[in-house]
């Protein structure tokens, strides 16, 4: 029996026979998807019957495998998936609320020293805030390719790298929702493609479960040295919100653990006298504890201690505040 008949009877089943794919059924379906020995009407059907059993971090660390082995291998330190962008939101003049402060968070990062990869996709005529339409503002560049990335990285520190730049595949996958009506395991498999091989890596999620699960895919892959943190993200972004208190998971290649964060709002944060991003006075304070709490994570994926992290977050922000 072929392999996609082999995984689609393996989760199609009746309700007490179905069980969910092992990460070798994952990896090898999804490799030969890859190689074209799979017709996308087959693997549709795959996707939706995960989708609906819901789909296991060994599921997805093997499709997520399998794009591995294609994908070139570059030097990265931090890897920042930018997949859900946020939900438009006007203030009552009519200017945008609620804009990407972690492209900002990644910047002064990049600044700092660290080689930032960020990529992302949205689909065509969402109205949601994206990181995307707000590169130029911050001087960061869209490579075309891989290599390209490297290329820009090298140069000033960060880059933007479209899915369509690099895995165009799985942006036809995405777009399977628009003609069957539901997500697929996709949204999860990109967020966890990290193209650069980066050290560091965040993961924002909006679900409850899937910041657990996004951390474990980590686990479930064996090939990565990649430290990762997952939380619940503004709108489901990989921006950290300080207003709440949560569980955040981290994961490498050899566990995963759980981490609880209380509210870290700072009322009296320091705030700069401009924003790059055009961010009104009104909400400067809620921008810089966005900010300052989206660093502190990403730090803490290398620090390993949320004291250290964020007493660095901070550092990094009045650094920012003082020249702006």
């Amino acid at each position: 029996m072929s392999i996609i008949l082999e995984c689609i009877r393996c989760v199609g089943r009746g309700e007490r026979g179905r069980k969910p794919l092992s990460f070798d059924q994952a990896y090898q379906v999804m490799d030969q998807y890859l190689d074209d020995k799979i017709d996308d009407d087959q693997m549709a059907m795959l996707m939706m019957l995960i989708r609906v059993n819901n789909e296991t971090a060994a599921e997805i660390a093997g499709f997520t495998k399998a794009f591995h082995q294609r994908l070139a291998k570059i030097t990265v330190d931090i890897d920042w998936p930018c997949y859900a962008g946020k939900k438009s939101k006007l203030d009552s003049n009519g200017q945008q609320q609620g804009l990407p402060w972690n492209l900002l968070a990644a910047s002064i990062l990049a600044k700092a020293g660290y080689k930032v990869l960020l990529h992302g996709h949205l689909d065509s005529g969402s109205d949601r805030v994206h990181t995307q339409h707000y590169l130029q503002q911050l001087h960061i560049e869209t490579a075309t390719n891989i290599p390209d990335a490297e290329r820009l990285i090298t140069a000033s520190g960060i880059a933007y790298l479209p899915l369509a730049s690099f895995a165009p595949t799985a942006e036809k996958m995405l777009n399977w929702k628009k003609r069957y009506g539901l997500r697929t395991p996709m949204n999860t498999v990109v967020r966890g493609l990290n193209p650069g091989g980066a050290k560091y890596g965040i993961r924002g999620s909006f679900h409850p479960g899937f910041q657990e699960l996004h951390a474990a895919i980590e686990t479930n892959i064996g090939r990565s040295n990649c430290s990762v943190a997952s939380f619940k993200g503004v709108s489901g972004e990989s921006e950290y919100n300080p207003r709440v208190s949560q569980t955040i998971w981290t994961s490498d290649s050899k566990c995963l653990q759980a981490h609880y964060w209380k509210e870290m709002y700072n009322e009296q944060i320091t705030t700069p006298n401009l924003c790059p991003l055009g961010t009104t006075t009104a909400d400067k304070q809620q921008m810089a504890n966005h900010v300052v709490a989206s660093l502190a994570v990403v730090l803490f994926t290398k620090l390993k201690d949320k004291q250290q992290a964020t007493t660095e977050a901070y550092r990094l922000w009045e650094a920012f505040c003082s020249q702006h």
